[in-house]
């Protein structure tokens, strides 16, 4: 019994030994980031969806980025002229930009499979918010969106849903969106396709942020938001949703940073300032 319990223990050394190897073969991973100096930590402005879900995946409590970015466009050109900048923007509209470069988070890369199956770790969903009951043009355009319109919805990001045959009522009126300008893009597409099957809706679109469409709706400002981020508990007891799509959050370097890979862990560090340059990300 004695012998038997010796063995267990070594056993459990061993294990322990290769897991403590192991960790440090994964912290080896990163390469020499000396050269890269101190990091810039880029955010979205306040009220911005991207933001307030980018901090919430990564439970971030207090930020203490360098700087800001007032849109996607923005945060591109900031990190791609800074060898030492990060930053983060919605994964459907940076996919295609060569100027900067997409890390993968514990490992996992952005991708339609990664955000459908939930492995990437900070994927978010686009939605649509209104209070009270819809209209027969909202009701419509909203029918539209849950069918046909989740062909154009895959186009930019994962469809909520399958696309269905769509037979518009034909209803009449105007309908006021605005809100998200990650989601305004989609927005603009599905309103525009969805001129094909009903010419008797008028939709106006405005781009602001989530926040700002989201008290619009809880105003009466407008009739439809757009946000990029969940509701909060208060938003959720007065305002009705539609989810549009799925889409995911992709942290941003420049292009020639040699980094590949960070974890939640690493981005936190980083956003937080516990890591102010890149030769201390471990």
């Amino acid at each position: 019994r004695m012998r038997r319990t010796g063995s267990i223990a070594s056993l459990l050394a061993i294990a322990g030994i290769t897991l403590l190897l192991s960790g440090c073969r994964h912290q080896n991973e990163l390469p020499d980031l000396s050269g890269l100096g101190a990091i810039t930590a880029i955010s979205r402005e306040d009220g911005s969806g991207t933001k307030a879900e980018f901090e919430n995946l990564i439970h971030l409590q207090e930020n203490a980025s360098d700087t800001e970015a007032d849109s996607t466009e923005n945060m591109i050109n900031q990190i791609s002229a800074s060898k030492g900048a990060i930053g983060y923007a919605a994964f459907s509209s940076v996919k295609d930009t060569k100027k900067t470069k997409i890390l993968s988070v514990d490992g996992i890369q952005p991708s339609a499979d990664t955000i459908k199956n939930g492995t990437y770790p900070l994927c978010r969903e686009y939605l649509l918010a209104y209070t009270g009951d819809l209209s027969e043009a909202e009701t419509d355009f909203l029918a539209y969106i849950k069918t046909a319109g989740q062909q154009i919805v895959e186009q930019f990001c994962v469809p909520a849903g399958k696309t269905n045959t769509f037979l518009s009522d034909q209803s009449s009126g105007i309908i006021r969106i605005n809100g998200s300008s990650s989601a305004a893009p989609i927005l603009e597409s599905l309103a525009e396709d969805y001129q094909k099957y009903n010419k008797h809706v008028q939709i106006l679109l405005e781009t602001t942020d989530s926040t700002s469409g989201l008290n619009a709706a809880l105003e009466g400002s407008c009739d439809l938001a757009m946000t990029s981020r969940a509701l909060k508990d208060y938003e959720k007891e007065l305002l009705n949703t539609q989810v549009i799509g799925k889409d995911a959050i992709a942290v941003l370097v420049q292009a020639e940073n040699p980094v590949q890979n960070l974890s939640e862990e690493q981005i936190l560090k980083i956003y937080e300032k516990t890591y102010r340059n890149w030769s201390e990300v471990r």
